[in-house]
């Protein structure tokens, strides 16, 4: 609740402030897929700036069971996202997926646990050449397998 709150805040900041970024350009998130243990693809309905898609402080993990985050999560369930509590190039990798940079595989240095709830929540992805974006680019819900 605390995450949708921050994220809807983030997005009237957004909105309210003055800033070049339209709706158009705001890249969503469209689909999370696990590939492997350690792997999640996620992919954009649009292209996004390739550094700002494989910045690690740009994504969040959050545990939809746990109130103090273990494994992959950096969240627990009633955290709200913040830049101390982003994932980081420690813990995980990202790489882009194709070249069309709308799909970036996150590689983590440990393995996502198999049956566990996960949110994926992204914020501050632009498009490619696009201004600065202070809001979300949307979250997802995933079980571990």
């Amino acid at each position: 609740m605390k995450i949708a709150i921050a994220c809807m805040l983030a997005m009237l900041f957004a909105i309210a402030l003055p800033h070049d970024a339209s709706a158009e350009t705001i890249p969503m998130l469209k689909d999370v897929q696990q590939l492997s243990a350690n792997q999640l693809k996620v992919t954009y309905d649009q292209p996004v700036d390739g550094t700002k898609g494989t910045t690690p402080a740009n994504y969040w993990i959050q545990s939809m069971s746990e109130t103090m985050p273990t494994g992959i999560a950096t969240l627990g369930m009633n955290d709200s996202v913040g830049p101390g509590n982003a994932l980081t190039a420690d813990r995980v990798t990202i790489t882009s997926a194709d070249t069309s940079s709308t799909s970036f595989i996150l590689t983590f240095k440990q393995p996502i646990q198999t049956g566990k709830s996960y949110k994926l929540i992204i914020c501050y992805v632009t498009a490619p050449n696009a201004p600065p974006y202070s809001g979300d680019n949307g979250s997802r819900v995933f079980v571990g397998k």
